[in-house]
Formats: C-alpha cells, structure tokens, sequence
C-alpha cells in the first residue's frame, strides 16, 4: 500500500476554505473504511449521472461490482474517469443568519479509471460482503460460478483523492454573536435500529453472534 500524498491536481485541489482539505492516504483511508456506500458520477452519451452503490478498499484502490449487463460499470470500464464521493453528516450548524449556517461532515472524493477484475473474484466478493457485516460472509452459501459469471467487479486506483471535514462550531459576524439568537451544533449519528426476521425462517431460529454485534453499535460511522 502507498503512503504519503495522493497527486494534488486541480481537480481535486481545495480552494476556498483549502485548510479543510487534506491529501494524505494515511487521513482519507481510514475514512474510507468506515463506510461501505459511495456515490458514482459517470457519463453516458455526453449525459452526467450519479449513481449510489456499495464499494470497498483494498490497498491503494476501490473495489465496485454490479451485474454483467450493469450500464454504470460498462461505462466506467470504456475508458473515461470516474469520480467516486463518500460522505458522513455529522452535525447541523445552526448561526444567527442563515448565510452562516452549515454542516458538519467528512468527506472523500476520489478521481480514477476502471479496470476489470477476473483474479480473487470470488475472495474479493466476500470481503465485500464481511466489509458491511464482518463475519457474514463465512456463514452463507458460496457463490456459485453462474453467479461469478454474472458479476462485474472493478477496481479504481486511489490516484487523486481528497478529504474534506468541517467541525465546530457556529461561525458568525462579531456583530451578531449579542442578537440573542440561539446558536450550536445538532450532532447527527447513524446507528442500527431494528431487525426485521425474514418471514421464512424456523420460528425458533436465533439471530446469529454478528448480527448481535452489528445492533450493539451505537454509531456506524464514528
């Protein structure tokens, strides 16, 4: 794996507000890894789209997969860049005008182009899966190789990437901080909530341990 800074291009640069940007892989890594959902922009004839789906890293790339006939990975596998967006909300800033509210955040964007994926295909697909729910993948039933067949996996070199955060406070005129305007931060977090059985289980059967585990997080994305 690199370490040090990713190529600070203009794209990716930070301009206005550029101390919040950051550039080094051992800051946008780890933030990388506390999600599992992204956002996807490509284009198709001349039309720009974006698109959620699940990712992970591995190394110093980003692992995406989806069916054989899936437009979004065909797109991306004909050459053009794309750009990949992670973002955690952590807060509503509430100011005393509204030009001076804002949100909390960390944030990751990632520019690169696709390469198709045949080797580990199978190993991969499961880190995928241990990635949103570690411990799942060794419980269900393996891929078979119809269902190999059927999925598109490709990686994304982490060659430009920037993170960029906003923490604190509320940051007002010094005219306005006596309005008696009440002023803070509402901190957000996402955690899970509930289970629900899928109707065609035993009545007896027990959630299994990673399950339990999951529930027990009081924050995802801490």
């Amino acid at each position: 794996m690199a370490s040090g800074e990713v190529e600070v291009s203009e794209r990716i640069k930070v301009v206005r507000l550029s101390g919040r940007g950051v550039y080094d892989r051992e800051e946008i890594y780890p933030l990388l890894d506390k999600s599992f959902l992204c956002h996807v922009g490509y284009t198709i004839n001349g039309e720009a789209r974006v698109l959620p789906t699940a990712y992970i890293r591995i190394g110093d790339a980003i692992y995406l997969h989806g069916h054989l006939q899936n437009q979004m990975m065909h797109a991306l596998l004909d050459g053009q860049t794309a750009c990949i967006s992670v973002t955690f909300m952590d807060g509503l800033v509430l100011a005393r005008t509204g030009f001076n509210h804002s949100i909390n955040y960390r944030s990751v964007t990632v520019f690169g182009k696709a390469e198709r994926v045949e080797d580990h295909k199978a190993e991969i697909l499961d880190k995928f899966i241990d990635h949103i729910i570690p411990g799942r993948a060794a419980m269900i039933r393996p891929a078979t190789p119809q269902e190999l067949n059927a999925t598109l996996l490709i990686r994304i070199p982490i060659e430009e990437a920037v993170a960029k955060v906003r923490t604190g406070e509320p940051h007002d005129k010094e005219s306005d901080y006596d309005s008696g305007i009440w002023a803070g931060v509402i901190n957000l977090r996402t955690y899970p909530e509930s289970v629900e059985v899928c109707p065609r289980l035993e009545a007896d059967m027990a959630k299994p341990e990673h399950v339990e585990q999951y529930m027990a997080q009081q924050s995802l994305f801490d």
